[in-house]
């Protein structure tokens, strides 16, 4: 069967269709990920089968990063973003004091499970967009790690990925059954009480594949009162006969996460262990099912098709000090689908490829908040949204020139559109004045060239634009007579809310200098307009939100891996500037409750400097001994958009491991934070309501100290 290109990954509210172009971008540095160099000589033809191959950087005018099932599994990540933090510019901060719901940052935009925070980033799993209708919130805890393949991570705003998709896009493909019958059971087991329970199935009786694999995932937690259980179950079935490839999916997943949260600086340094809010607690349900297909129409056009039916039932429990408990019952039910059409031919005599699609997606949202004490539990928002969005693009790729400059060059030329459409149809059912439509559209460029040298060299640059409209959750806290207790839904008069909207420019390089070495250079800039800011007045109960003018996102990205006999290393290093350009004021915690931000002010949570670094050697077949470290610049304070207060220090992080593999046995142990390193990697301002008068103070999240996870699998 011949393996698909993947042309386009479409990217609204929740879908996009299957085998498309960017949704499996190529290995950063021009090579797979085992080091191996790609020919960038010309575009590529499509082919039909998934797991879709990589999109080679000869006609990729942008910076992606990709990670295989062996690097995802390398560091024994509990959820996505700590398998990408090896990449360069991505890191993590840790709001709710748990290892199954960290913020991810990225080119100074962030996506998190945490409502209130502005995303700029879009994940997709199978195609499925997964940023939750209410926010666009990402539950990290909800993907099954354990089952994907393939992480894409597609950086600047594209609009292959459509709407909402500013900062990047991340983009998995799940496991398919082979060749091989496979039952492989492990257990593993660490420090803090964790342990991971996981059996996968997985084998193919041609035309039919299938997979499965059933997780129960348990913790005590780092910090009091935070146990943790994960339970899933994933299974894939696939059909692949002559030109027709298509796969369904179902997931379940019932988790339940307790959630430490922040404390005041004091304690965080001393106890970091306590617990300020002890009982606060997320619960999820979810349902998920999969629909990819693909069908070759002679050798020049694939037709793909994609649809997914999702159900989550999620309740969020938060204790509050200063004022009653909040309790969030949030469902949600979503269905979409997506065409697209591949066209891989001939252009006044030269190489060109063509992709068209479409795609529409719906959301019914329920939101009910109620507020808790002593005296039973009260109603106070009770809000629906139906959510419609429509996506159109259109992709070219020209070979435009070839032997520019030596024999065997190209330039490729892509030019691209999109035109996106969201309207929310809110509902108070309280009859208070939240009710409303709200609609947002725009149409999105994008261009690039890729100047291809040689195999060893190339060269990109691109332009492009994006939107992000407001949010279920946004539209009804939008001011400040309309402050959401407990991050949560609430009410509002129509929001003067108006739609993000990006500019992005990006060039870089691909180079091969030495046989054993390569490097990737990106640098970019991202100008933001109307950019949608979260203002917690009081700290941590409540929050509204509002445009409050630019904001800019530059700087370098580098990266080297290498590989000599029996070594593999990598090095990369990221300047990240995130800053206002306009000057605004800020509803803050600190005294005297507003705040003067100024053009050049820095954003708060997003640190200059990354260093990443490790490396794998191999001093026989069968071991396999692992180092790696990151450094992390200072950091504002949330709450301190003026730059006027201490910032989170900087901080160095150095884990190791080993794996022993000896015939169907695998064996590892991970040794994380090996010199036990007391940091922080989020911090925030908000009133101590255990201390007389309830001063404003430094609230900080303390980070893991040393911890161990050791387990083992046997392949049947």
């Amino acid at each position: 069967m011949r393996r698909t290109l993947a042309l386009l990954l479409s990217g609204s509210l929740g879908l996009a269709a299957a085998g498309s172009a960017v949704a499996q971008p190529p290995p950063a540095l021009g090579q797979s990920p085992e080091g191996t160099v790609t020919a960038p000589a010309r575009l590529p033809e499509i082919r039909v089968a998934p797991p879709p191959e990589a999109l080679p950087p000869a006609s990729t005018p942008s910076r992606v990063d990709t990670l295989t099932r062996p690097e995802i599994r390398r560091d024994e990540p509990t959820v996505l973003p700590e398998a990408l933090e090896r990449l360069p510019g991505v890191s993590l901060q840790n709001e709710q004091g748990n290892r199954l719901q960290p913020n991810l940052s990225l080119r100074g935009f962030t996506i998190s499970p945490v409502t209130g925070l502005p995303p700029g980033l879009s994940v997709f799993l199978d195609g499925v967009r997964l940023n939750e209708p209410t926010v666009e919130e990402v539950n990290f805890d909800l993907i099954p790690l354990e089952d994907v393949e393939r992480v894409d991570v597609i950086r600047g705003p594209s609009v292959l990925f459509g709407r909402n998709t500013l900062g990047g896009a991340i983009s998995m493909v799940t496991r398919r059954g082979k060749e091989v019958r496979e039952i492989v059971p492990e257990i593993a087991a660490g420090s803090f009480g964790h342990r991971d329970y996981r059996l996968r199935l997985g084998g193919s009786a041609r035309p039919l594949d299938y997979a499965l694999s059933l997780t129960e995932s348990l913790e005590d937690g780092f910090r009091d009162a935070t146990t943790a259980r994960v339970s899933r179950v994933f299974t894939k079935l696939g059909v692949a006969t002559g030109g027709t490839d298509a796969t369904l999916s179902y997931q379940y997943s019932q988790d339940r996460i307790k959630q430490a949260g922040s404390l005041p600086e004091r304690e965080a340094r001393h106890h970091p262990r306590r617990n300020f809010t002890a009982g606060d607690f997320f619960e999820p349900e979810l349902h998920q099912a999969i629909l990819n297909g693909e069908q070759q129409i002679g050798e020049r056009l694939t037709l793909a098709g994609n649809a997914f039916v999702r159900a989550l039932d999620a309740e969020q429990f938060n204790v509050n000090l200063l004022a009653p408990n909040s309790r969030l019952f949030n469902r949600t039910r979503s269905t979409g689908g997506a065409v697209q059409a591949s066209h891989d031919g001939v252009l006044a005599g030269r190489k060109n490829v063509l992709v068209v699609g479409a795609e529409y997606t719906h959301h019914d949202v329920r939101s009910r908040t109620f507020e808790e004490s002593s005296g039973g539990r009260t109603l106070e928002a009770d809000l629906t949204d139906s959510q419609n969005s429509v996506g159109v693009w259109l992709q070219d790729s020209l070979t435009l020139v070839r032997d520019l400059f030596v024999p065997g060059s190209t330039v490729v030329v892509t030019v691209a559109g999109r035109w996106d459409s969201l309207r929310h149809d809110i509902d108070d059912q309280l009859g208070g004045p939240s009710s409303g439509v709200h609609v947002f559209n725009r149409f999105n460029p994008r261009a690039g060239v890729n100047l291809n040298l040689s195999e060893r060299l190339r060269l990109y640059a691109s332009y492009a634009e994006g939107f992000r409209a407001p949010a279920f959750l946004e539209l009804t806290c939008a001011g400040p007579g309309a402050v959401c207790p407990g991050l949560q839904v609430g009410v509002a008069p129509d929001p003067p809310l108006h739609a993000v909207t990006a500019r992005s420019w990006e060039v870089g390089a691909q180079a091969r200098p030495l046989g054993w070495l390569a490097v990737d250079l990106s640098g970019f800039r991202t100008d933001v307009g109307d950019d949608i800011f979260s203002v917690a007045p009081t700290g941590t109960t409540g929050v509204f939100f509002q445009n409050i003018g630019s904001t800019r996102r530059e700087g370098v990205e580098l990266g080297l891996r290498g590989r000599v006999e029996r070594v593999e290393a990598f090095v990369n290093y990221t300047f990240t500037y995130a800053t206002f350009r306009d000057r605004v004021e800020l509803a803050t915690p600190l005294p005297p409750g507003t705040e003067t931000v100024r053009p050049g002010d820095s954003l708060a949570l997003v640190p200059r400097h990354r260093w990443g670094g490790g490396l794998v050697y191999r001093p026989w077949p069968w071991l396999a001994l692992s180092a790696d470290a990151r450094y992390v610049g200072a950091q504002f304070l949330r709450g301190d958009e003026a730059n006027v207060h201490r910032p989170l220090p900087a901080y160095w992080v150095t884990n190791v491991g080993a794996t022993v593999t000896v015939r169907g046995l695998e064996a590892f142990v991970r040794v994380n934070n090996v010199l036990d390193t007391r940091y922080e990697t989020f911090g925030t301002f908000a009133a101590n309501g255990r201390e007389p008068g309830n001063p404003v103070q430094r609230f900080l999240t303390p980070a893991l100290p040393l911890n161990v996870l050791a387990g083992v699998q046997y392949a049947f």
